[in-house]
């Protein structure tokens, strides 16, 4: 991540409050009348911490392009956000995030909404249950390291590897998943296999072998340092919440705003077929792959995400050139 700085205070606007109780803490940052937000959604077991490097590089000033309002956003039962008291799902994220555009993005602001992973899906589940925000609020889309649907299958089987390591793997991600799943104290002794001892080396094929292949070493160290903030039973229901995720056949909001979806080669959670699955679904998107990246790939590779966003700015200019062109000229 040393290539953007990590610099900058994350600026409280939340919380929001949803119908079932939990409090969404958001946090905003730069010019507050800029014509374009970007809001920035995380992947399961992360927080918005984790866009820092992305917001400082987007919110500074760049010719040529509109002044950039960028908006993350803790998911519920995440970082500095509550729980709640609904049933955990996926189309309950989606619903989460149409709150937080609804709450803290002006009526005449275009939005971009990017996610990674679990975000992806929740701007999925939006697009499938309120698609008239697509095109006339939300103006650009991407997607990094997500799927369409099967997340199972995808926590489960790396579609690279040969036939009896992808069995042996198969059981082990499962019995892990069981494992969460089943029982506090099964769930607490995974957490601890997972998280320790962060100091050593030792952590990282085994965090590899839980979540896929591609992150150094001292990323591979930040992803469990951020699995051990979270209590174990936390992560075990929100696992369960991923498999319910199916939205194939419900983007066509979609084909209304300019799509870019990003996956690793070697993204043995949310692998490259499913991404050209979710790509087959979105008439226009465009995707690509990255050589050599696992599943981490804001984390690896965060200017690749940051010029991606730019992309999408481009593509918005097109579309709305009249306002985007008069404050692009006032940045230079």
């Amino acid at each position: 991540m040393t290539a953007l700085a990590l610099d900058g205070p994350r600026h409280l606007a939340g919380p929001v409050t949803t119908d079932d109780g939990a409090e969404i803490a958001v946090y905003a940052h730069g010019d507050p009348h800029a014509p374009v937000t970007v809001l920035l959604c995380h992947g399961w077991t992360t927080s918005a911490r984790d866009w820092r490097p992305h917001i400082d590089a987007l919110t500074r000033p760049r010719q040529g392009f509109p002044a950039v309002r960028a908006i993350s956003y803790d998911q519920r039962g995440h970082g500095r956000s509550t729980r709640g008291g609904a049933v955990l799902d996926m189309a309950l994220l989606g619903r989460d995030l149409g709150r937080v555009i609804e709450e803290t993005v002006r009526d005449d602001s275009g939005v971009v909404v990017l996610g990674h992973s679990m975000g992806g899906m929740a701007i999925q589940q939006l697009a499938a249950r309120q698609p008239a925000l697509f095109g006339a609020r939300v103006t650009a889309v991407g997607l990094v390291s997500t799927c369409l649907n099967e997340v199972a299958e995808g926590l489960t089987v790396p579609a690279d590897r040969p036939g009896a390591a992808v069995r042996r793997l198969t059981r082990a991600r499962q019995r892990l998943a069981d494992g969460l799943m089943r029982s506090p104290r099964s769930a607490r002794t995974v957490h601890r296999l997972l998280t320790g001892p962060l100091s050593h080396p030792s952590s990282a094929p085994l965090w590899r072998a839980a979540l896929g292949a591609g992150p150094h070493t001292e990323t591979v160290r930040e992803g469990a340092r951020a699995f051990r903030d979270i209590p174990a039973m936390a992560i075990a229901e929100f696992y369960a919440a991923l498999t319910t995720h199916d939205c194939a056949g419900r983007l066509g909001a979609l084909a209304r705003v300019p799509v870019r979806i990003l996956v690793g080669a070697l993204d043995c959670v949310t692998p490259p077929a499913q991404a050209r699955r979710l790509a087959a679904d979105i008439p226009g998107a465009v995707l690509q792959t990255v050589p050599g990246q696992g599943h981490d790939l804001p984390y690896e590779r965060p200017v690749l995400v940051v010029e991606t966003v730019h992309a999408l700015l481009r593509e918005m200019s097109r579309s709305r050139p009249a306002e985007l062109a008069l404050s692009a000229a006032g940045a230079r």
